[in-house]
Parts: structure tokens; sequence; C-alpha cells
């Protein structure tokens, strides 16, 4: 009996630490953000699906493309139908590592970077991603912005509307994390 019961609190104890080492995000907001000449552009997404597994650095996230929501109706058809091509390519992705070595079980801010593999329209380029990574008792914050030149992507966009889009797009995006159950 005593055999069974110390393999049983092994068990759920190996099982406690493992799903510490894997968050889930419950909560994202990813924008970007277009200065031309002639227009501003915003969009933000609350959709977004990530995970990031603290004993590998891995952080991996998924972004419905059609979940961005602009000021404008007539600018959110135009981005989904014209420029991103939503029903070819339903979805932006991320796959990459934490370049630093962090203390996970300590509260505070640390200065982070990202390096891997984003993947916009079906084009994948090798990015890297700076920001912050804020411990806070259970949750992780993840804090980040970079920049994406459209024609990186294979965006086109047409000489008639090229003083209403920047060609570079600033994005910053803030995933919260918990330990996944």
């Amino acid at each position: 009996m005593k055999t069974i019961l110390t393999f049983l609190s092994l068990t759920i104890l190996t099982i406690s630490v493992n799903a510490q080492d894997l968050y889930a995000v419950t909560e994202s907001e990813i924008k970007f953000h277009s200065d031309s000449p002639l227009e501003k552009i915003e969009a933000i997404n609350k959709k977004t699906k990530s995970f990031f597994k603290i004993s590998s650095k891995t952080l991996m996230f998924v972004i419905p493309v059609v979940s961005f929501k602009f000021e404008k109706p007539l600018m959110e058809e135009h981005f989904n139908e014209n420029y991103l091509e939503t029903e070819k390519f339903p979805t932006a992705k991320f796959s990459g590592t934490i370049n630093e070595e962090l203390d996970y079980t300590k509260n505070g801010t640390y200065d982070a970077s990202a390096t891997g593999k984003l993947t916009i329209h079906g084009v994948e380029q090798e990015r890297l991603i700076n920001g912050t990574i804020t411990v806070k008792d259970s949750q992780l914050i993840f804090e980040g912005n970079f920049q994406i030149k459209l024609k990186d992507h294979d965006i086109d966009i047409p000489s008639i509307v090229i003083q209403n889009i920047a060609e570079v797009v600033d994005v910053t995006a803030t995933l919260v994390y918990e330990p996944k159950k």
C-alpha cells in the first residue's frame, strides 16, 4: 500500500510540475498601425491562440486574420478581401524561441526577444520580436513590437491607393499566459 501511495504521489507531482511548464494564452491583443500620407489605419485582434513552454523556451501563436477589427467597415472588407485574402490565408502564425534565460519563478519584468518564423499571407519570414516578459505570480505577460514590410509577405498595394497604405506596418502584441491545466 505504501508503494502505491508513493507512486501516486510521484505521478501527481510530476503532472503538476509538467503542467507548470506549459502556459496558454488567456488574453491577447494584437494591434497594427499603418500611418501613410493620406490615411491612418489601425486594427485590433483579441482572438489569438498561443502556447509557451518554459523548458524549451518555445512560443507559438496563431492569429485568425479575419478577426482584426477596424474603425471603418469598408477598411475591414478591403483588408480581408483585397490585401490579406483571408479566404485563402485565414491565419497568421509565429513559431519561435525566447532568446534569453529568464527566472520564471521570480516576479518582475524582463527584457526578452523571440526569434522564429512569422507566416502572413502564406509567406514565411524569419523575425526577431523584441519586448518584455512580466512574471506576475502565476501569470506570464509577453509584450512585444515589430514591423512588417508588406512586400516581404507578398501583400500588394495597388498604385491607386499607395498614398493611403504604409508600406511598413507597426505591430504590437500583448499576450497574457496562465499555466495550462
